[in-house]
């Protein structure tokens, strides 16, 4: 074979060498290859954390409550929520009462990391308090037999009927026309969810309580509203229950004229701060965990304090300023705080804002 003919073989072997290589590249990935991150991927991870059915807590919190994951809503990336309580037995769980709220997905997944459990919406049943069981008086029956001998049977009927609510006692007992008081106490007995307060006093309008929270069947805290024209003097105190029963204790609370009343916002500065929730809205005495508060116009720098009539502040510690938006802070709450706190953030340009009795402090 002459040089030309080495030449020739030569070329036609790198070319079929150079198709086979090409042809390789291009073949599809193989079954179990892991596709290429994109777009796809990132929605999808990006996706809600909770589902329905899903417990979850903060993770420095007490053990006997969490939030109950109701539903997500993309639309407004939200979760609905509930309170949820352990039994005694250590199990989740049951609810105290029908109230839901929504919470932003980013707050949720940020501040509750642990997932306790995922349970069927429809075995978390709502806890019945402040009822009572009436027995009826049994009633006995003969039947006599076709062969003459008898038959006595003996039926006693149950029954669970409402109680009548009753007033003992409400701490504080007085406040100051045009301000906001925080019962952190009042107390009696069969007190049940949907129970309303309020203060009547002869020739003036009715104060009607602002959250009303049960806490047993003798123990409720709630906001009295008190406007600056209600005249001085003593009040009856009415506890009304969802059935129409109620209980009233005459001249409980006692009304003080005030010259200055309460303002709830100040306007210094850059203007007036605006607080929308703290999250979570509850605290425990002797806990320090994180809370955040949404709201707008918060600047870097900014102080966050819990304010009660009558009792020491309890200041904010590692405030952190995330956004105009957004504060993220830790508070440790000493004991015997029961009861609603206003949440009061100050701008470093002493510009203010007040969520009035926005957040509570629970057994």
């Amino acid at each position: 074979m002459d040089r030309n003919s080495h030449i020739v073989s030569g070329l036609l072997v790198l070319l079929i060498t150079g198709i086979l290589i090409a042809g390789c590249s291009s073949a599809p990935p193989a079954a179990n290859q892991t596709p290429a991150t994109g777009s796809a991927a990132t929605t999808a991870a990006a996706g809600p954390l909770f589902g329905a059915g899903d417990i979850v807590k903060n993770p420095t919190a007490g053990s006997a409550y969490a939030w109950l994951i109701l539903a997500y809503n993309s639309a407004t990336d939200t979760y609905e929520r509930a309170f949820i309580y352990s039994n005694p037995d250590g199990s989740w769980g049951y609810r105290k009462d029908a109230r839901t709220e929504t919470a932003d997905r980013a707050v949720m997944e940020k501040v509750y990391t642990e997932k306790i459990t995922n349970v069927p919406l429809s075995s978390v049943h709502i806890q019945a308090t402040g009822t009572e069981t009436a027995t009826i008086t049994p009633t006995t029956t003969s039947l006599v037999t076709t062969n003459g001998s008898a038959i006595t049977t003996t039926v006693t009927t149950t029954s669970s009927t409402s109680a009548k609510p009753a007033i003992k006692d409400i701490i504080p007992d007085t406040g100051d026309a045009g301000t906001l008081v925080s019962v952190s106490s009042l107390t009696g007995s069969s007190f049940v969810t949907g129970t309303t307060v309020k203060l009547v006093h002869a020739g003036s309008t009715d104060i009607v309580a602002t959250n009303v929270t049960i806490l047993a069947p003798t123990s409720l805290t709630c906001t009295l509203p008190i406007p600056s024209s209600a005249p001085a003097g003593t009040w009856d105190l009415v506890v009304t229950n969802p059935d129409g029963q109620s209980g009233t204790f005459t001249n409980l609370f006692s009304v003080h004229a005030s010259a200055n009343p309460v303002t709830t916002t100040t306007t210094s500065g850059t203007g007036t701060v605006n607080i929308t929730g703290i999250d979570p809205p509850f605290g425990i005495a002797h806990n320090n965990i994180q809370y955040i508060i949404t709201g707008s116009k918060f600047q870097n720098g900014a102080t966050v304090i819990l304010r009660y009539s009558g009792r020491a502040d309890i200041v904010g510690s590692n405030v952190v300023w995330l956004s105009a938006t957004r504060l993220q802070c830790f508070f440790a709450i000493p004991a015997n705080s029961i009861g609603n706190w206003d949440v009061i953030v100050t701008n470093p340009d002493l510009s203010t804002g007040t969520l009035v009795g926005g957040f509570e402090v629970r057994n």
